[in-house]
């Protein structure tokens, strides 16, 4: 599928369109990636030879004028599998070697294909998904039983080796005015893109509306690295600023807020600043009031959106208990072997609390009671137990891109929190994802209570503006001013990404979104202040590898990359004790 922004690798997967080409004097606007985020090799090298064949400037203007269509990334998807055919044709007779390198191609589709779960093959346009498999089983010999129309399409989709870019171009437009009834003269013209290619369809592409649709449930929560959500941005869109009805409606979506307006009003003037300064927070424990119908929030109850958040929240709960308790063995274990390896940790590294004896070091102001009671307990030495003056938050990103792994997640944040919990080290646990312009920040526990079930509430959906989270989480953590050290664990896949621009001109066009490297580097400078207020920051990643990249220049080495559930253990135990190491001078 082409979407609209880069990731990791681009050198590489440039490298192979130039070479194709046979030129290297343009800025390609596609690239080619597989699933992992690694380069499309078969498809960085079509999109070379299209521009060694066809006028690209052609191709690009017609991609263009069709993307105001919600059905514009059907339409890349369908584009491109003519123009593969084409520019195969063209180029066969002097490199023979692409056709092994086509039915290659072909293996790894349907290698793909069959990992996908029952909910991504429902969320995927039907269209596409039958034409690829039209495409790729005939080129690798096997049978794919479709109907006529579908059938039909794909004979029109194979694009003749005789066709210039104009003839490409008027073919697809007939395809697009009459299997899709689409007329590109009547859409209205959106901004450049810029597009990658990938290897499967991206779960949840079908729900857009004028605001960012909250997705919360594709993917079998199986820890599917290589298909995670990403939200895109979409051309010259109108930008919506949170209202008071917004508040309202977040409130009734994930609960009312946890602190006062005046209390709300401080924390913003203090965070939403700069690059944040048209955003807004909103921080709650997730309890719901009932609504009220002559109140906003029982006006916001009767939305079919704000319904099918409450429903599909409980639902995933459901999900993420009945994960825990078909897994409870693998879990109970690694809360065992976690809280073991932490208790020797904290042992180590934190002092042991003294305690009296009758051997040690004498305590002056007791050395009477020796002598009037006959109580040799005035002595004071090396205690068996550890002060344990520490306190560890974990930040859960509970953005759209976690779709695919949310029981997982959940399961993660419960292990490490059962396992200090074991240990007597309190622990709190938040969650964070931005909808509406709003970043929400929901405490499924607090440090000073016990019991870890509400982390199980965990669900995944809309934008993650991490910059500003991690500014709100400071305040939270340090609203207690008990001198203690501090641990702030983030479980994240490194890819903040906003529907909020970044910067904006007075007339309110987008100048710079938040995403890419702005967003990176305004996260990393987060991190850096929570650093320097004495809060020691890790990450757990969890995501794709295109992303690694981030995790590296927003944490530096303080992150461990967990890919399965049963290394939970391994890798919090082995990051704490690099955070422990890092905090060691100041114990």
């Amino acid at each position: 599928m082409i979407k609209r922004q880069y990731s990791g690798n681009e050198r590489r997967a440039r490298n192979y369109i130039w070479n194709a080409a046979g030129r290297y004097d343009f800025e390609p606007s596609f690239l080619a990636f597989a699933p992992d985020g690694s380069p499309d090799m078969y498809y960085n090298l079509i999109i070379g030879l299209a521009y060694k064949w066809l006028d690209m400037d052609v191709i690009v203007g017609f991609v263009l004028r069709y993307s105001a269509s919600r059905r514009a990334e059907e339409f890349d998807d369908l584009f491109w599998l003519g123009i593969e055919n084409c520019v195969y044709e063209k180029e066969i007779s002097e490199r023979p070697v692409l056709e092994e390198l086509r039915r290659e191609k072909a293996k790894s589709y349907f290698r793909s294909v069959s990992n996908m779960s029952r909910q991504q093959m429902e969320m995927q346009s039907m269209t596409v998904y039958d034409q690829q498999m039209i495409r790729w089983s005939e080129v690798s010999g096997r049978d794919y039983s479709c109907g006529k129309r579908s059938r039909a399409l794909a004979e029109r989709l194979r694009f003749s080796g005789c066709l210039d870019a104009d003839g490409i171009v008027q073919v697809m437009n007939a395809i697009l005015q009459e299997h899709f009834r689409t007329d590109i003269t009547k859409l209205k013209a959106r901004r450049e893109r810029k597009g990658i290619l990938s290897g499967l369809p991206l779960a949840g592409r079908s729900g857009r509306a004028h605001r960012q649709k909250l997705f919360l449930r594709t993917g079998d929560g199986m820890g599917d690295l290589d298909t995670n959500v990403r939200l895109s941005h979409t051309g010259n869109r109108k930008i919506h600023l949170p209202t008071a009805s917004d508040q309202e409606f977040i409130q009734a979506a994930f609960g009312g807020p946890a602190y006062s307006e005046g209390e709300m009003k401080a924390l913003e003037a203090d965070c939403c600043t700069d690059i944040h300064a048209a955003c807004r927070l909103h921080i709650t424990d997730g309890i719901r009031k009932e609504s009220d119908p002559d109140t906003g929030t029982g006006k916001a109850m009767r939305t079919s959106e704000l319904r099918g958040i409450l429903k599909r929240a409980k639902e995933q709960e459901k999900i993420n208990r009945r994960f825990v308790s078909e897994n409870s063995l693998l879990i109970n274990e690694s809360i065992r072997e976690l809280s073991a390896r932490l208790d020797l940790l904290f042992e180590e590294y934190f002092r042991r609390m003294p305690e009296t004896g009758r051997t040690g070091s004498l305590i002056t102001e007791k050395s009477y009671r020796l002598a009037v009671f006959r109580d040799p307990s005035v002595f004071a030495r090396e205690g068996t137990l550890t002060e344990r003056n520490v306190e560890v938050t974990l930040l859960l990103d509970a953005s759209m891109s976690r779709l695919n792994v949310q029981e997982i997640i959940a399961s993660e944040a419960y292990i490490i929190a059962k396992s200090l919990e074991k240990i007597h080290v309190p622990v709190r646990v938040i969650t964070f994802r931005t909808f509406r312009g709003i970043t929400i920040l929901e405490r499924l526990k607090r440090a000073d209570r016990n019991g870890s079930d509400n982390i199980l509430r965990f669900f995944s959906g809309g934008w993650n503006r991490d910059g500003l989270a991690f500014r709100a989480v400071r305040s939270l953590i340090t609203e207690d001013e008990k001198e203690k050290e501090r641990l702030l664990i983030v479980l994240t896949d490194a890819s903040p990404n906003d529907d909020i621009p970044a910067v904006m001109d007075p007339s309110g066009r987008i100048v710079k979104e938040y995403e890419g490297v702005i967003a990176a580097s305004d996260t990393e400078k987060a991190v850096h202040d929570l650093r320097k207020a004495g809060i020691r920051t890790a990450a757990v990643f969890f995501g794709s590898a295109s992303h690694l990249e981030n995790v590296q220049q927003i944490y530096g080495k303080e992150y461990v990359r967990i890919r399965k559930l049963n290394r939970i253990a391994d890798g919090a135990a082995e990051l704490i004790r690099m955070t422990l190491q890092e905090m060691t001078p100041q114990i």
